[in-house]
C-alpha cells in the first residue's frame, strides 16, 4: 500500500524538448495522420479557383449562346411580322398562311431566362467576390432545383423546334421549295435563304447549349470534393489543437519552458 505515500510526478506538464532551431509545436511540423495543413490549405484554394473559372467559363458561354439566338430568332419573327401581309404575283402572300410559330416563341423565351440568370451572375462578378457569392448561392439554388430540367428543356426544345419543321413554321419555310420559287418576287422586303441558314445556326446553338449544361454537373461535382476536403482540414486543425502544449506554446517565437501553463 506504499503507492498511496509516493509523490505525484512533478514531470506530467513537461513536453520533450523540440529540435534546435525548429518552432515548438509548430503546425507545419506535425501530420497528425493526414497530410500537411499547409499542403490541405493549397489544395483547397486549387480547387477554389478552378471552381470560380468553370463556372465564369460557363456562364460567359451561355450568355453568348443566349444573345446569338435571341438575336436570330427575334429578327426572324420580326421579318415575318413585318412582311407577312405583302402581297405577290397572283394575289398571293410571302408567308404561309397560317404560319406555325410555338417553336420560334419556345425556343425564344428559353434562351431569354437564361440569359436574363447568366447576365445577373456575370454582372456580379464585376462586383466583387462577396457579390458574387451571394448571387451563385441564389443561381445554385435555383439551378439546384431546376437543373436536370433545364438541361431536358434545352433537349426538348431544340427537338421539337427541329421535328416542327413541317413546312408551316417559320423554319421549315424558309428552307422549302416554296420559298426558293418565290424568291425573285421577294427580294425586295426578305430573303428566305438567310433566314433558312440563320435559324439553323439557332438550332445548333441550342444543342451546344443543351450539351454545355453538363458542365454545371461537373462543377458540381468539384463543389462536393471541395466540402468534403474541408472536413478533412478541419479534422486536421482540431488533431493539433488537441496535441499536448499547443495551446499552452501558441506564440511560435516565444523560447520554449517546459511545464509552462500547468495548473
Amino acid at each position: 500500500m506504499g503507492y498511496f505515500n509516493d509523490k505525484p510526478s512533478s514531470n506530467v506538464h513537461i513536453a520533450s524538448s523540440p529540435s534546435p532551431g525548429e518552432p515548438p509545436y509548430s503546425a507545419s511540423s506535425r501530420q497528425s495522420g493526414f497530410a500537411s495543413l499547409p499542403d490541405l490549405e493549397k489544395k483547397d484554394q486549387k480547387y477554389k479557383r478552378t471552381i470560380r473559372v468553370l463556372r465564369f467559363i460557363s456562364r460567359l458561354v451561355s450568355l453568348v449562346l443566349n444573345a446569338f439566338m435571341i438575336g436570330i430568332l427575334s429578327f426572324a419573327l420580326a421579318k415575318y411580322y413585318l412582311t407577312k401581309n405583302h402581297v405577290i404575283a397572283g394575289n398571293q402572300k410571302a408567308w404561309v398562311t397560317p404560319a406555325t410559330l410555338w417553336p420560334t416563341f419556345m425556343l425564344l423565351g428559353i434562351a431569354a431566362v437564361t440569359f436574363c440568370m447568366n447576365v445577373v451572375t456575370l454582372c456580379s462578378y464585376l462586383c466583387g467576390v462577396g457579390a458574387a457569392n451571394k448571387s451563385q448561392t441564389f443561381t445554385t439554388l435555383v439551378g439546384s432545383i431546376l437543373l436536370a430540367v433545364h438541361v431536358v428543356s434545352w433537349a426538348v426544345a431544340a427537338g421539337l423546334f427541329k421535328m416542327a419543321q413541317t413546312g408551316t413554321d417559320l423554319w421549315g419555310y424558309t428552307c422549302s421549295s416554296r420559298a426558293d420559287e418565290i424568291q425573285v418576287q421577294v427580294n425586295s422586303f426578305v430573303n428566305f435563304g438567310k433566314l433558312c441558314n440563320l435559324q439553323a445556326g439557332a438550332w445548333y446553338a441550342s444543342i451546344i447549349q443543351a450539351v454545355a449544361y453538363l458542365l454545371t454537373f461537373v462543377i458540381t461535382f468539384l463543389a462536393l470534393r471541395r466540402m468534403s476536403h474541408k472536413k478533412k482540414m478541419q479534422k486536421v486543425r482540431d488533431s493539433i489543437a488537441l496535441e499536448p502544449g499547443y495551446n499552452q506554446n501558441v506564440d511560435v517565437g516565444n523560447d520554449y519552458n517546459p511545464g509552462v501553463g500547468k495548473s
